[in-house]
C-alpha cells in the first residue's frame, strides 16, 4: 500500500473510532443487542433490496454518461464496478472511485481518465441535486431539527447557492468560450498563482465532464435517474423505521426519512471508512430531534 493511502486509512480509522465513541457512549450494548435481535428480518431484507436497487439505478445513470465514450457499455460491468467501488470505500475513503474507474476502463477498453471524468460528472449531479433538496427542506421544515443541527441552515444556504452558481457557470461556459476565458482570467486576477492554477484545473475538469453529457436528451435521462436514486435512498431510510417498531408508533413519515437522508449525506463527506461512526451519530441525533426516538 502506498504511504499516502496508508496515511489516509490511518486517519480514517482514527476518525471512525472517535465518532463511534461519541455515537455509542452511554448506550447499554446489552439493550442494543436485544433491540437488534428483535428487528423484523423480512422488513430489513426488503430494505436491503431497495439499497441494491439504488445501486443498480446508479449503474444505469452512469451507463448513460459513459455512452459518450462508448455506445455499447454493459450495465453488468457498470453495476459490478459500482459495487466494487463501494467495497473499497469501506477501507479507504474515496479510493473506490479510482478503483471503479480503473475496473471499468479495463473491462470496456476505454480511457481510465475519461471514465474518471464521468465519475466527476456523477458527483456534480449529486451535489447539484443535494443543494436543491436542501433548499426545499429548509423552506418546508419548521421543527427542532435546526436547533439540534445549527450548521444545517448555513450548510443548506451554501449548498443551494453553490449549486445554482456552479450549474449556471458550467452551463454558460460549455456554450460560450468567451465566458469560459473570462472566468479563468477572473480566477488569475483574484487568487494567488498556485491556488489559481489548481482552481483552473478543477474548473476545466468539471467543464470537460459537463460536456460529456452531450445532448439535452441525455441531460434529461440523467436527471430522471438522479431523481429515482433519491427516491430509493429515502425508502432505504423509511422502511427500517418499521423493522424496529417505532415507525408506526411515532408516526414517522417519508418526509422524516427525506430529512434524515439529507443529514446523512453530509455525514458521508467526512473521511471515515464506510461512514463508520459519523453516519450512526448523525442518524441517531436526527431521529431524537425529529420525533423523540429513544437513543
Amino acid at each position: 500500500m502506498k504511504k499516502s493511502n496508508l496515511l489516509r486509512t490511518l486517519i480514517g480509522l482514527v476518525i471512525a473510532a472517535f465518532f463511534v465513541y461519541i455515537a455509542f457512549r452511554g448506550i447499554s450494548f446489552k439493550s442494543l443487542l436485544h433491540d437488534a435481535l428483535r428487528a423484523n428480518i423480512y422488513i430489513l431484507l426488503l430494505a436491503t433490496l431497495v439499497v441494491l436497487a439504488s445501486h443498480f439505478l446508479r449503474a444505469l445513470r452512469w451507463r448513460v454518461i459513459l455512452q459518450e465514450l462508448k455506445s455499447d457499455i454493459s450495465v453488468v460491468d457498470t453495476w459490478g464496478s459500482v459495487m466494487v467501488g463501494y467495497l473499497f470505500n469501506n477501507f479507504v475513503p474515496r479510493l473506490g472511485e479510482i478503483v471503479r474507474a480503473y475496473a471499468t476502463g479495463r473491462l470496456e477498453e476505454i480511457s481510465v481518465r475519461g471514465v474518471l471524468g464521468t465519475i466527476v460528472l456523477e458527483r456534480l449531479f449529486d451535489m447539484l441535486s443535494a443543494g436543491i433538496l436542501f433548499g426545499v427542506a429548509l423552506f418546508l421544515y419548521h421543527g427542532d431539527l435546526i436547533a439540534s443541527f445549527p450548521f444545517l441552515r448555513v450548510a443548506g444556504v451554501i449548498l443551494v447557492a453553490g449549486s445554482v452558481v456552479l450549474g449556471a457557470v458550467l452551463y454558460v461556459s460549455s456554450i460560450s468560450e468567451k465566458f469560459q476565458r473570462t472566468i479563468l482570467r477572473l480566477a488569475e486576477a483574484v487568487l494567488p498563482r498556485k491556488i489559481a492554477k489548481k482552481a483552473e484545473n478543477i474548473f476545466l475538469s468539471f467543464l470537460t465532464s459537463f460536456k460529456l453529457l452531450g445532448s439535452g436528451k441525455r441531460v434529461a435521462i440523467v436527471t430522471f435517474y438522479t431523481a429515482l436514486i433519491w427516491v430509493a435512498y429515502i425508502y432505504t431510510m423509511y422502511i427500517p423505521f418499521f423493522a424496529f417498531g417505532f415507525g408506526a408508533r411515532l408516526h414517522l413519515t417519508l418526509y422524516d426519512a427525506f430529512l434524515l437522508i439529507l443529514i446523512t449525506s453530509i455525514a458521508w463527506s467526512v473521511p471515515s471508512p464506510g461512514g463508520t461512526g459519523v453516519y450512526h451519530l448523525f442518524v441517531s441525533a436526527a431521529l431524537v430531534a425529529i420525533s423523540g426516538v429513544p437513543k
